[in-house]
């Protein structure tokens, strides 16, 4: 017991002062390594040593104006913002390697940026085909040395034949190009939940659907795949509200009940095989004393959740005593409206120029 507590805290100690790269391989060795690194304490002790940031960029819509608050759970030194882009702009898709994709409109076409907030770096990108409306982003980074990365994006083609069609386009930061790929076909009455940002899981990116499907987009096939929620889930009437997010490296759903008073999670054991297991029924009755209403927004680590309220979010940890941390927004924050992207960075440069990408 003693050698293994040893070589315990020897695991601890290299992979606390690995980069992110590095630590994200490594969590791929052993079940046992990759639940530790998601504690609270490793991931603490991780982004103190190596001088990295993991929080969110909470995204607000007001007054017709895109706004964001970077928020984290260390209280860190490092306080991100957009401001070095000098315009107000909307966050399309984020990476937990650093890299966001942002929009800004003038007038009625988009101007698409490619930004490092750690490095304020940033690049601007050709436009896919504008005159179909966007109805979700993703962003993929392959490489962060140097950089490669690339969007898949949905939009609404035109025509009432097309109303449940999406078409899906691809763009390759080595390539510097938009290519149109397979259109994605719904259902009747079906449609992609646009208005929360994708979850990032096994090598794909997800989106959840209004007939609880999840849409993959499996970058290395440039494919798409479609498939159910667990049968107990969509065949269930106690949930209230369901979100997609990522778990421990794993693709989970976070369900709320009805009453508010609980929410579940629920993880996706196995991807190949698509199989789902309800790993905790957590209580969130306790957080009623900080703020009546509350929704999961995310789990920032295997203990600790994030919740959004009116004009604050707060860091749960659920399994510390349920314990909480609140950060307060700006008052003139309107939580309806609200989007909560996932950041992790370091401050290595990346090769981004501070210039309008041309086409090849």
């Amino acid at each position: 017991m003693e050698s293994r507590d040893f070589n315990l805290d020897i695991i601890i100690e290299i992979l606390s002062r690995s980069s992110l790269k590095t630590l994200a391989k490594c969590r791929l060795l052993s079940k046992e390594i990759n639940s530790l690194t998601y504690q609270s304490d490793f991931m603490n002790l991780h982004c103190q040593r190596t001088k990295t940031i993991s929080g969110y960029f909470v995204q607000n819509l007001r007054r017709n104006k895109y706004s964001s608050t970077f928020v984290d759970n260390i209280c860190s030194d490092y306080k991100l913002s957009l401001d070095f882009l000098r315009v107000p702009v909307k966050i399309e898709a984020s990476t937990s390697q650093g890299i966001l994709l942002c929009s800004y409109y003038m007038g009625r076409i988009p101007c698409y940026y490619v930004c490092k907030p750690s490095t304020e770096e940033w690049q601007i990108i050709p436009n896919p085909k504008t005159r179909y409306f966007t109805e979700g982003f993703a962003m993929i980074v392959l490489k962060s040395n140097p950089l490669h990365y690339r969007i898949v994006r949905f939009s609404s083609p035109s025509g009432i034949h097309k109303r449940y069609h999406l078409r899906c386009e691809l763009f390759d930061s080595m390539t510097r190009a938009w290519k149109q790929l397979q259109e994605v076909e719904f259902s009747y009455g079906e449609f992609l939940k646009s208005f929360e940002p994708t979850v990032s899981a096994c090598g794909s990116v997800h989106w959840l659907t209004t007939k609880d499907n999840i849409l993959a987009f499996h970058e290395d096939i440039e494919n798409y795949s479609m498939f159910s929620l667990p049968s107990p889930i969509y065949e269930s009437d106690v949930y209230g509200y369901k979100k997609l997010t990522e778990y421990e490296g794993k693709l989970a759903l976070i369900c709320k009940g009805r009453d508010n008073s609980f929410m579940d999670l629920w993880v996706m054991e196995s991807y190949e095989k698509k199989e789902w297991s309800k790993r905790q029924s957590i209580s969130i009755e306790c957080l009623r004393e900080i703020e009546k209403y509350t929704n999961p927004g995310d789990f920032y680590n295997a203990d600790i959740a994030l919740m959004t309220g009116f004009y604050k979010v707060i860091f749960f940890k659920f399994k510390n005593g349920n314990s909480a941390d609140i950060v307060r927004l700006d008052k003139n924050t309107n939580m309806m409206d609200t989007e909560v992207f996932p950041f992790k960075s370091d401050f290595e440069p990346s090769n981004l120029k501070n210039e309008f990408l041309q086409t090849a």
